[in-house]
Order: structure tokens, then C-alpha cells, then sequence
């Protein structure tokens, strides 16, 4: 889902469908914080609140060990009637993210009784993408009331937490309790068995906030400063593979806030509509925030409805495309990050006869009981040759997310013994098998 970092049972955000992952030890974000070189798991700088018979090299041997962070399972919050107050996301299309889901927010209404409503399913916590309370209702809810207003119907909300992003569909969309979920990240291969979608209806993403008189043209211009990302975030593995940064991790977009405006930190690499919104609401607008590009930085939201509603689907993506302007000027309103984006270089270090060598004997160890020696599965379902066919210019990405965070639904575990370095390898091979067509 493109849901925005919310509460802190969210380990990012994201937004996004396809995050990447850097497993830390639960125990090791005391104070909910901790500085990491970045690089891989050795030699992590640790913060000064951890006590000293945690601030081994690697934590192994340890009391808690490197175990993952277990989120709390999301419980469902439901109240009937229209949303109320003035005018939240996947992230980190977050995901999303985080799923990875882009970290999005607003959706579905219980069916009025009379039967002529808009049913709609959001967050009741989730803002600058939705909220269930008085004030702001979120970006998402005011799209939604827009899109109400321009088919004639009135709306009608249930409000689920979207921490888990499938989850939270798969309880409302798909249960027949929406008609319609705003903000889902606009992929092909969402849910697509179950769902359609329309045309994407806003951009979100991960930006770097910083004071505006620290100058930078480029995330690599930050190596020298302390940069705060979030724990498991796609920021945080993109930073670690490619070395060089000051690192300082924590648990949400918003302690990571909290820190920058403490100065403990030079800047925060987040998720882009947290910090614009904190930054407007909070600081005055006293910030710099410019959105980063690359693989899974970036995301589209859209308007998922159940197959079957194509009719709905349709009626819907006219309205969107008619309140273009009234959808710019809400995301102005909630302090969305806007104007060209800094370029990320995400590519992995230039892949050589030595490291394809050992990523290949490591595919063998870990991988080849369910996807063949040397990833030659006559299966196309486990076939690895097919990435880039499948994912395109994200399938590294997807393919970081995967081993980090493991698929349990289809069987695949979650590799958290395999060091950044390791699963870089693995990738180097992968991608040198890459089928054409």
C-alpha cells in the first residue's frame, strides 16, 4: 500500500509494494536509535544509550541475539458515517510501502443501508493520507469526497489500519466492505488476480530533509554528514550497499524528525510526504525537503476496486482526471514535496569474474533446493533467469526485498543470516543469468 510512516508499529512506511530490508536486532534500537556504518553489518558505530555489553561488533553471542523486530499485528477500527473535520500512504510507494507496501492511506465505506453510497475504506491514523478524527482528514479522504462530490453519491467510511497492506485489502476490498481503496501503489502486479486499478492520481516518495542552509546537489554530497534513515527501510539498504555514508538508523520517520530538529542528526533520508507534512505543520516550513530518484524511490497511488467494477473503475478515473488541479493544490496543502528529484545512483558495484564466482556458489548453498542449481528452474515460477522480464528496472530491487524479507505466504523464507554483502553477491549472480526474452 502507498501508506505514509505512521505509528510505531511501522517499521517504515511505504509504502511500497517492494521494499528493501537491512535486518538489525530488535535490541539493538534502544532509545530507538542506532548509528550504522554503512557497508554491512560489521563495525556499527552504536549510540551511547546501549548498554556496553551490547556494543559488540556484531551483536553475535549476545543476549537477544540479532533477532528481527515483530510488529504487532494490525487490529481493525471500525466507524461507520462520513469522515469529519477539514481537509495520509503506501510508502514509501513506501510502501509501502512499505508491503513494502508504499507505505498509502484512505479507502473504504461500509455500504449505506439505503444501498446508494460511495463505500470507501481508509486509516483512521494515518495522517497527511487519512484520519478518522476531527481536523485534517487526510489527502486521501479529501480526493475521496472530491470524487463523492463530481458522481453525485454521498460516502461512507470503514477504517482499518493499514500497517499490513494486503492484509488490510484483503479485510475490506475484498470482503465486500469498500467499493473503492484510495491509494494503492499503481503496479501491474498488485494483487492483480483480484483487483483493477485506475490511472494514478498522485506521486510519492523518499526525500532528503535538511536545514536549508546545509548545500547539496546530490545524496552523495551527505557522506560526510550524519544522514538518519529508518530501520529496514529501502533508503537505509540502498545507503549500506553503497558505502561511504555516516548512517544513524531509527524506528520511524518521525523520531528520525525529532532528532534532525534536536541536530543529533545533519539530515534525514525519509519517506517525502512525512517529512513535507512535518515540516509544514511542525517547523514552519523551515526545512529543505527534496525528493531522491531510483529504483523504488519513487511510486504512483492509485484506486483499487474489486474486478467485476470496471463501470465504477471508469466513472472514477474520469472524476480524477477532471480534479487534477484540486488534487495539486491538496498536496501543497498537506506539505507534499514537489520539483525535480536528486539522482540516486541504486546500481550495485560492477559485477566481476570473482564475485559472480562466489554469489554463484552461495545461489547453490541457500537457493538451489527450491530454484535449481546455477537457477536453471524449468519452473517459471521459481525460474530467477526471469527477473528483469518480470520486474523491469526495480527487479533488483524486488530481488533485495525478497531474500531480506522472504515471501511466507509462497514459501519463501527470510535469509536475515545472509550480510549485505552476501545477498550483493547472490544478486551479481542472478543478474548474470538474466534470460533476454
Amino acid at each position: 500500500m502507498v501508506q505514509g510512516a505512521r505509528r510505531q508499529e511501522r517499521p517504515d512506511a511505504v509504502a511500497v509494494q517492494y521494499r528493501l530490508r537491512h535486518q538489525r536486532g530488535a535490541d539493538d534500537l534502544r532509545g530507538r536509535r542506532q548509528a550504522v556504518r554503512g557497508g554491512g553489518v560489521r563495525a556499527h558505530l552504536h549510540h551511547s544509550s546501549l548498554p556496553r555489553a551490547r556494543r559488540r561488533e556484531d551483536g553475535r553471542g549476545q543476549p537477544g541475539g540479532w533477532d528481527a523486530v515483530r510488529l504487532r499485528a494490525a487490529d481493525p477500527v471500525i466507524r461507520r458515517g462520513r469522515a469529519r473535520g477539514g481537509p495520509r500512504g503506501l510508502r514509501a510507494l513506501g510502501m509501502l510501502v512499505p508491503i513494502v507496501l508504499i507505505a498509502l492511506g484512505a479507502g473504504a465505506v461500509e455500504a449505506a443501508s439505503d444501498g446508494a453510497g460511495l463505500r470507501l475504506c481508509g486509516d483512521p491514523d494515518n495522517l497527511p493520507f487519512s484520519h478518522a478524527g476531527d481536523g485534517e482528514r487526510g489527502i486521501y479522504v479529501d480526493v475521496a469526497e472530491h470524487v463523492a462530490a463530481r458522481l453525485g453519491v454521498r460516502t461512507e467510511y470503514v477504517w482499518w489500519h493499514t500497517a499490513y497492506g494486503k492484509r488490510a485489502i484483503r479485510n475490506t476490498l475484498l470482503a465486500d466492505r469498500c467499493d473503492a481503496f484510495f491509494g494503492v501503489p499503481h503496479d501491474p502486479d498488485f494483487m492483480s488476480r483480484d483487483l483493477i486499478l485506475t490511472r494514478p492520481f498522485l506521486d510519492v516518495g523518499w526525500a532528503i530533509i535538511a536545514p536549508r542552509a546545509l548545500e547539496f546537489s546530490s545524496v552523495d554530497d551527505l557522506k560526510a554528514r550524519r544522514l538518519a534513515v529508518v530501520f529496514r527501510s529501502t533508503p537505509q539498504l540502498l545507503l549500506a550497499s553503497r558505502g561511504g555514508f555516516r548512517t544513524v538508523t531509527f524506528r520511524t520517520d518521525e523520531a528520525a524528525l525529532e532528532a534532525l530538529v534536536a541536530g543529533e542528526v545533519d539530515a534525514a533520508f525519509v519517506w517525502g510526504p512525512t517529512a513535507g507534512y512535518h515540516n509544514h505543520t511542525k517547523l514552519g516550513g523551515a526545512y529543505r525537503v527534496v525528493l531522491v530518484a531510483g529504483e523504488g524511490l519513487q511510486w504512483q497511488a492509485a484506486v483499487a476496486l474489486r474486478k467485476g467494477r470496471e463501470d465504477l473503475r471508469d466513472r472514477i478515473d474520469d472524476a480524477l482526471a477532471a480534479l487534477r488541479p484540486e488534487i495539486r493544490r491538496a498536496a501543497e496543502r498537506y506539505g507534499f514535496p514537489a520539483g525535480p528529484a536528486m539522482a540516486l545512483a541504486t546500481t550495485t558495484p560492477a559485477a566481476d569474474g570473482d564475485s559472480i564466482a562466489a554469489g554463484r556458489s552461495l545461489f547453490n548453498q541457500h537457493c538451489s533446493h527450491c530454484h535449481a542449481p546455477n537457477a536453471m528452474s524449468p519452473e517459471p515460477s521459481r525460474d530467477l533467469r526471469r527477473l528483469r522480464l518480470r520486474y523491469g528496472a526495480v527487479a533488483a530491487e524486488v530481488f533485495y526485498t525478497t531474500v531480506t524479507r522472504g515471501r511466507p505466504d509462497k514459501g519463501m523464507p527470510t535469509w536475515s543470516n545472509l550480510d549485505t554483502g552476501a545477498v550483493q553477491r547472490l544478486w551479481m549472480f542472478v543478474d548474470s543469468v538474466q534470460t533476454p526474452r
